[in-house]
């Protein structure tokens, strides 16, 4: 029955990984038919994450409140809204639909992140790698077929396609059962019947607020390729719109073998060491994106990038929580809030820059991004070694005070 959720969680993963990624496949077409700029499309994209985030951060209190399986199903609901956009509706509402359907697929990944990290307690970086490979196989599928869709002049059937699938998906978790893991998926907290929840340590919340920044520099660097580099590369090499539609394509395919193999890599060589070495050939991917001259080398960063930050988020994740037990579904909300509040924020400066400064600056961004990130991951072990210690000072003076207490 776990290996039934962990499917049923990738099925669902595939329709968030194509409900965020979806805009940035068809947005230099949109930006045409409503006559926009790329500020503009910032500005949907921020929208969007802002959702996203607010799904996010309602997760914990939808899960007590209609319970985590429900959850799951609201925020599909809310994404299958995307097949009014078909019908290209004003500008306005473009905008109010992109926010609703980024706050159903928040609610829908931290949910589903957060009911794998609970009914899986071995092997957990196999498991998330899992969704995080589907999440990719989503995200790499719509491009491709926007891509298909562009060159025939059809591209709104994307988002009906959309819409159709995450109502299927919701119509399945409704009709599916899990075994024994059904109690903690239905479970609802009724009012005056919540235990007392556990806090933070004061010497976990630095690293809390490290982990959180580091997500959030992740999402806003995941949702500015996705949604920008089309048009960086239309931008910076003049290729055709159908073409630049493929360096999201390039990217989530190499996100996708990232992730089949993150797992598998992150036990084996540790969480830490995975995190530095896959941010430093992000650095190094970025690092030489500026000085490429043809199209066919930056669609070899594209790659090189997806390569680099396949693993980035599930590991993260993991890495936090392992450091953090007890506090996984406040410390996953808190986390994917970070992301949502990065990929809200990180576009606008993204589509400012490509509206007002030559492209090179914002490939100059992206590297600014990714090295601070790495240098974030460096900053956690320390910070992870210091609650090691505190904890192990903890459990041998725990005794000693008990046996003080009895003589």
């Amino acid at each position: 029955m776990i290996n039934r959720l962990i499917w049923m969680g990738c099925l669902s993963y595939i329709v968030t990984g194509v409900t965020l990624v979806i805009m940035g496949a068809v947005l230099p077409e949109l930006l045409q038919n409503y006559d926009l700029n790329y500020t503009d499309g910032g500005i949907l994209v921020f929208v969007q994450f802002v959702g996203m985030l607010l799904g996010v951060l309602s997760m914990p209190a939808i899960s007590r409140r209609f319970s985590r399986k429900r959850g799951v199903m609201i925020g599909l609901l809310m994404i299958s809204a995307e097949l009014l956009l078909f019908f290209l509706p004003p500008w306005p509402v473009v905008i109010l639909i992109a926010g609703f359907a980024g706050a159903g697929a928040g609610l829908v990944e931290s949910g589903i992140g957060t009911i794998i990290l609970v009914a899986v307690k071995e092997k957990q970086a196999i498991a998330m790698s899992k969704l995080e490979v589907t999440f990719g196989l989503g995200a790499l599928m719509i491009p491709f077929v926007a891509s298909f869709l562009i060159a025939r002049g059809i591209w709104t059937y994307s988002f009906l396609l959309l819409g159709i699938s995450a109502l299927l998906t919701a119509i399945a978790w409704q009709r599916m059962s899990f075994g024994h893991v059904d109690t903690m998926l239905t479970r609802t907290v009724t009012k005056g019947s919540e235990t007392k929840r556990e806090s933070y340590s004061g010497k976990s919340i630095p690293f809390l607020v490290l982990c959180a920044f580091f997500f959030m520099l992740y999402g806003g660097s995941e949702v500015s390729v996705v949604h920008f580099f089309p048009s960086l590369f239309i931008e910076r090499w003049g290729v055709a719109t159908s073409d630049a539609t493929l360096t999201v394509t390039v990217y989530w395919t190499a996100m996708v073998i990232g992730r089949a193999l993150c797992g598998v890599l992150a036990e084996k060589i540790t969480y830490y060491r995975f995190l530095w070495l896959t941010t430093s050939l992000s650095v190094l991917a970025l690092l030489i994106l500026p000085f490429i001259s043809q199209a066919w080398g930056g669609y070899v960063i594209s790659f090189l990038l997806g390569l680099g930050m396949a693993g980035m988020f599930a590991i993260m994740l993991i890495y936090a929580n392992s450091a953090l037990p007890g506090m996984t579904e406040r410390t996953t909300s808190i986390l994917l809030a970070a992301n949502g509040l990065g990929g809200s924020l990180l576009p606008i400066a993204v589509g400012r820059m490509m509206d007002i400064w030559p492209v090179q600056s914002v490939m100059w961004l992206f590297f600014g991004v990714m090295i601070t990130m790495l240098l974030l991951v460096f900053g956690s072990k320390r910070l992870n070694m210091f609650l090691s210690t505190s904890k192990q000072t903890s459990q041998i003076h725990a005794p000693e005070a008990i046996s003080k207490n009895h003589s």
